[in-house]
């Protein structure tokens, strides 16, 4: 029997901003419960291949905990996604200094990044939400000010549809960089107990983005062929190690939504397929979650432990200041950044794309 999240129990401020928990609906008969506290995704309810309806996302029952908890958990980050390495760059000869918050690099935004902060929220349908967030210079050291719009939908189909659009707000501010990420924590057997070993994951990437041990991107790429990593055919994922890397499917056409990933569970018959607009793909399997002194207890009391969730992460290239081989995504007057990326459920085997 699913037991849904209470939105009793999300109620509540955060640096005086409201918080309270959003529950999104569709004739299908998908639901997605939504916190505007870091615009996190904390349930997901699809049904399984009897047709059951069943939580596929790891996440919290309350505020309180959801506060406790791993601040990635379903949340939509920004406003760069991934490692900035040395919490620093430069950039049309001015240097920027960020919060190292990852040993001396920057993760996901910082310590004020959008995983921390609350957005305004509007939900005029059933099916759809729309948050807010405006990022400037003076919170989290990146320059320019930009608005972000996210909207999360539901469609036919057992469909998630998560579409962002950053612009710049001034013309005097300079270009910002931006790379957005949902950062949901998908179990297609259900955020319980049972970890992602037997889900077969397939990614359409010929390349890996290169990384050092601290896991910053170099700028480099690593050919795919005979490499451990390779996901083209799909592989268990008990049968590998724990992964945290950015894939670069390919593109007949930039920007265009294209098939980048998939995973099935024969557990469950549930299967979810990954479309998108963006360039890279981080694919990561969890191997540090419910690793620090404190457990992390998700809904239902179950303390999250490594690979528990996968995450696909689709958004821009990790790290491009830093690397010139790297397109850097920049948001300026007359420019903004748009994207979209769909998660859609199904049951039975994944076909070919």
């Amino acid at each position: 029997m699913v037991t849904r999240l209470d939105p009793a129990r999300f109620f509540g401020e955060v640096g005086g901003e409201p918080v309270a928990l959003f529950r999104l609906r569709h004739a299908c008969g998908m639901e997605v419960a939504v916190c505007n506290l870091g615009a996190k995704v904390l349930q997901i309810l699809v049904p399984d291949r009897d047709g059951a309806l069943g939580d596929v996302a790891l996440g919290y029952h309350s505020l309180a905990a959801l506060q406790a908890g791993a601040p990635s958990m379903g949340a939509f980050i920004g406003r760069y996604a991934g490692r900035i390495g040395q919490a620093r760059y430069t950039l049309d000869g001015t240097d920027y200094l960020l919060d190292a918050n990852a040993g001396p690099h920057t993760i996901h935004g910082g310590p004020n990044g959008s995983r921390h902060r609350v957005f305004s929220a509007h939900q005029s349908t059933p099916d759809a939400l729309t948050l807010r967030l405006r990022f400037e210079p003076s919170v989290d050291g990146h320059p320019g000010t930009i608005d972000l719009t996210l909207s999360y939908r539901l469609t036919d189909g057992h469909t998630l549809v998560v579409e962002h659009e950053a612009v710049a707000v001034c013309n005097v501010s300079p270009p910002s960089p931006a790379s957005f990420t949902p950062h949901i924590f998908f179990n297609l057997d259900g955020p319980g107990h049972i970890p992602i070993d037997d889900h077969h994951l397939q990614v359409f990437a010929d390349q890996l983005l290169a990384a050092d041990d601290d896991n910053v991107a170099t700028g480099e790429r690593t050919a795919l062929d005979g490499h451990a990593l390779d996901l083209r055919q799909g592989r268990r994922l008990g049968d590998l190690l724990d992964i945290d890397h950015a894939y670069e499917p390919g593109s007949d056409s930039a920007g265009a939504l294209r098939h980048v990933a998939q995973t099935h569970s024969p557990g469950s018959g549930r299967t979810l397929a990954v479309w998108t607009t963006e360039p890279v793909l981080q694919v990561y399997t969890a191997g540090a979650l419910g690793t620090g002194a404190t457990p992390d207890i998700g809904k239902g009391g179950v303390e999250h432990r490594p690979r528990a969730g996968l995450c696909l992460e689709p958004q821009q290239y990790p790290n491009a200041m830093h690397c010139p081989a790297f397109a850097l995504n920049r948001v300026a007057v007359g420019q903004p950044y748009r994207a979209r990326t769909e998660y859609r459920f199904a049951c039975g085997e994944p076909g070919t794309p």
